[in-house]
């Protein structure tokens, strides 16, 4: 935990960080981007949200959703719109 959420950094056998996962508030997402995991989620509500950044660059927003007490896991791109595959 940093701060109160969660952040988790992938490392290489050179320890280069190869990806990080930082969890933020939902409410402080852009608009697009928390319409787009809206619209991914349904009806389900979304209870974790987290930038997924490689390299350095942003590619990804994920959210846990939790759907008739089944958890899942939805994925837009920065803009908000869906990926065909996940990142």
């Amino acid at each position: 935990m940093v701060n109160g959420h969660s952040k988790d950094i992938l490392m290489d056998a050179d320890c280069a960080v190869v990806e990080v996962e930082e969890q933020l508030a939902t409410e402080s997402l852009p608009p697009a981007v928390s319409a787009g995991l809206q619209a991914q989620a349904s009806n389900g509500k979304l209870v974790k949200v987290e930038t997924l950044t490689k390299k350095g660059k942003l590619v990804a927003y994920e959210a846990q959703v939790l759907t008739k007490g089944k958890k899942l896991e939805v994925q837009v791109r920065p803009n908000g719109e869906p990926f065909g595959h996940e990142e």
